[in-house]
């Protein structure tokens, strides 16, 4: 058949057909098998070129994309860059004609020939009136001498200069500060042609450095003048009265509690209240007198006039009364108090540093005398500061030298006479001096920061010693330590007496702490903390010299107390002052009313002691019924008192309502006999 195409006859001839000839059936389906597979071989190769062509033809787009994004970037660079360049080109020409500094030529006989308007805001000059013109013809050189002639020396000897400082006045009467600096020019043949260089107006820089200068005389926290500034002005203060036979006085004024206040409330309320003392002491003097900050809590002010000492001590005392004004702190309200020093040119000493030390002795003094209270400076004073700061020396070193002791005092309870507990109460049995009471030497370690590592001494000690007890077989009672305010401010209190239980194998009652509502009230959010970590861990709490301070009611009710001891101001009445009675008794029945246990301390006749029997007091303490004991002597006692005593009298202590357990063990046990025709004295 003609016209087939070729490729269709060699299919017929592999399946050896013939196209004149019909095929069979078979031949004919396996032809058109043939067929249908080779249409979809080709429909095969025509998708897959298509395909491929779609591929070439995006991948050909995105090229032809990815140049056009190119050079459109390229574009844009181009652009920037060249904007960048007229910018910069703009920004220098602009810097040079608009800055505060100034650019400037003279010639080989010193006058302007090119000057920039950074000039004008400077000098108040215009630059062109400047051309022409010796730079000494417009500006007058207000300089250092000797600045002024190393200056001139460069200029004479063409050579450069470099920051050349003087000032000049403007027209308008203001003075301004300007530095200079520049070099010689020359030609090829080494011919001097001028002067170029660049000017700055440093008036700004210079007042600022003046500035910084006078606050390096003023205390940054509060304005007044520093110690340095003070020193000054007392140096012209005694020059002054030794040209005229003048006199003056030299007050030393140091804040009372100021570092219970800093440690508890932080160095920002100590700030503030060193802010608000210094305004209100400038508020209360004259405009003459020179109120200063030495540092620290402890101001000082010179007093030039008269020195009658009747007026000076009312001034002290008026600066007292601002002082002691309630404040405000934390959005509560505090008081202190001041002790002030008073020293008198020349009667106390001649020059600065000796007017200081003496009014500082004064001050001391007053601290002495109770605090919030004015002293004048003396002979003797001298002589008691030189034996305080002896004192001192050989204090810091006792922990060390094993020269601390304690003294033991018992308390007694009032019903059956059993002994409930014992506190401890710190001696220095010095090489010299002997037994030195704690009133002589306490308060000095208070002032001078050694409390805190005494009172840790003395908590570890008296667990060490009823660790000695308990193991010589004694019956050990409670032993009771005070704490001080430094110590209530330590973070480490609570590790020291973790630590001093922990290492003495003792449980935790076994220790009590006392401390006075004073204390307690300086901080009372801070001391209730304190109070309840120390209950935690069961330790005995008792509330000292109750009366005395300024105790609100609802805090005492919240302080995890067991115990609360009348001051013996209050004892000390018994039974004749029918106020203090009255007091008594209601301390009493207010602290049993919270379920607290009563001590009454400085119990001192036997008719006190029958008057709180029958007020229904607990416990006393005083030397009516023991003074305090060596531990050696108070072990002596100990072994007289058996331990059923100790077991029921800790058990009252624990109930007050188990005053039965000391009347059923009365008859059969040994009490503490009173100790009779014993002088009384402070046991803390």
């Amino acid at each position: 058949m003609p016209g087939l195409h070729r490729l269709l006859l060699r299919q017929l001839r592999r399946l050896g057909l013939d196209a004149a000839t019909l095929p069979s059936a078979d031949a004919w389906s396996a032809l058109l098998e043939r067929v249908s597979r080779a249409y979809n071989e080709g429909e095969q190769d025509r998708y897959l070129m298509e395909r491929s062509q779609e591929l070439a033809s995006q991948e050909m787009n995105g090229l032809s994309e990815a140049l056009r994004r190119e050079r459109d970037g390229l574009e844009a660079r181009v652009l920037e860059r060249t904007e960048a360049l007229r910018l910069s080109e703009a920004r220098l020409a602009s810097l040079v004609s608009l800055s505060a500094d100034w650019i400037w030529e003279q010639d080989a006989e010193m006058r302007m020939t090119y000057i920039t308007d950074g000039v004008r805001s400077a000098t108040g000059l215009e630059p062109a009136d400047l051309l022409g013109r010796r730079r000494q013809d417009f500006s007058a050189f207000d300089a250092e001498p000797q600045v002024l002639a190393e200056y001139e020396a460069r200029l004479a000897a063409r050579q450069p200069f470099r920051d050349f400082v003087y000032a000049t006045q403007r027209q308008d009467g203001s003075t301004r500060h300007l530095r200079i600096s520049g070099e010689p020019m020359f030609d090829a043949e080494g011919r001097f042609l001028g002067y170029r260089g660049v000017g700055s107006d440093i008036t700004a820089a210079t007042m600022a450095a003046r500035q910084v200068e006078q606050l390096a005389r003023f205390d940054g926290l509060t304005g007044l003048p520093n110690r340095t500034m003070f020193i000054d002005e007392l140096d012209r203060a005694i020059a002054r009265a030794r040209r005229t036979d003048g006199v003056f006085a030299l007050c030393f004024i140091d804040l009372d509690r100021f570092k219970n206040i800093n440690d508890s409330l932080g160095h920002a309320a100590g700030d503030e209240l060193l802010k608000l003392m210094a305004r209100r002491l400038r508020g209360l003097l004259r405009e003459t007198d020179l109120v200063a900050r030495l540092g620290g809590d402890e101001f000082v002010v010179l007093l030039e006039g008269s020195v009658e000492p009747l007026m000076l001590a009312q001034v002290g005392h008026k600066m007292l009364a601002v002082i002691a004004e309630p404040l405000m702190l934390h959005d509560r309200s505090y008081q202190v108090s001041g002790s002030i020093g008073i020293a008198l040119f020349p009667a106390d000493g001649g020059d600065a540093a000796t007017l200081l030390k003496h009014a500082d002795a004064a001050m001391y003094l007053a601290k002495q005398q109770g605090k919030n209270n004015v002293q004048f400076y003396t002979g003797e004073l001298a002589d008691a500061v030189a034996r305080q700061f002896a004192l001192e020396s050989e204090l810091r070193g006792a922990i060390e030298r094993d020269e601390l002791v304690l003294h033991y005092q018992p308390k007694t309870d009032i019903a059956s006479g059993a002994m409930l507990g014992v506190e401890a109460l710190v001696r220095w049995q010095h090489p010299v001096r002997g037994l030195v009471p704690p009133g002589d030497f306490i308060p000095l370690a208070e002032e001078r920061g050694l409390i805190v590592p005494i009172g840790r001494w003395v908590i570890d000690a008296a667990c060490r010693q009823l660790r000695e007890w308990l193991d010589a077989g004694l019956n050990a009672p409670r032993c009771a330590v005070n704490l001080s305010a430094h110590q209530l401010a330590s973070l480490a209190l609570i590790d020291d007496i973790r630590s001093a239980l922990a290492r003495h194998r003792l449980p935790p009652d076994a220790l009590e702490v006392e401390l006075t509502e004073s204390v307690l009230m300086a901080d009372p959010e801070r001391a209730n903390g304190m109070l309840q970590q120390l209950h935690a861990m069961g330790v005995r709490i008792s509330i000292d010299d109750f009366g005395t301070g300024y105790s609100s009611l609802s805090y005492l009710k919240r302080f995890p107390a067991q115990a609360l001891k009348i001051d013996r101001s209050f004892i000390r009445g018994l039974p004749a002052d029918v106020d203090d009675v009255a007091i008594t008794q209601a301390v009493i029945a207010m602290a049993h009313s919270l379920g607290l246990q009563v001590v009454a301390e400085g119990v001192e006749t036997a008719e006190q002691l029958a008057m709180l029997r029958g007020l229904g007091c607990d416990e006393a303490q005083g030397f009516h019924l023991h003074r305090p004991l060596p531990a050696e002597k108070l072990s002596a006692l100990l072994q007289q008192v058996p331990l059923l005593l100790t077991q029921a009298a800790r058990a009252r202590s624990q109930s007050p309502s188990t005053a039965a357990i000391a009347t059923a063990v009365r008859s059969t046990l040994p009490v503490l006999r009173p100790a009779t025709q014993m002088r009384p004295e402070r046991t803390r």
